[in-house]
């Protein structure tokens, strides 16, 4: 993967990151919120967990910057993206 992510387009950034093999492609539930039709959601604690372990998986990921660069120039909604939560992206831009 190259090393230099702020080089490379948002589309060349995508490519890269289809194009292998990461812990987030085998085990999405961890990364995103279940759809469910409970009106109330994910429980908090089991939001918790589920985020806690999908962050030891990027943790462990080569592609960590490189999805981590793709999210702040993404800024997405929902979901565990290069270590850090949508909530935390969002934070991390304002301050």
């Amino acid at each position: 993967m190259s090393s230099d992510q702020k080089g490379l387009s948002t589309a060349q950034l995508r490519a890269e990151l289809a194009s292998n093999l990461l812990p987030c492609t085998s085990q999405p539930e961890l990364f995103f919120e279940p759809d469910t039709s409970d009106r109330f959601g994910e429980a908090p604690a089991v939001r918790t967990l589920r985020e806690r372990s999908a962050k030891v998986l990027c943790d462990t990921c080569s592609a960590r910057a490189m999805c981590l660069e793709l999210a702040v120039r993404e800024q997405p909604v929902a979901g565990v993206w290069g270590g850090l939560t949508a909530d935390e992206l969002r934070y991390r831009k304002a301050a």
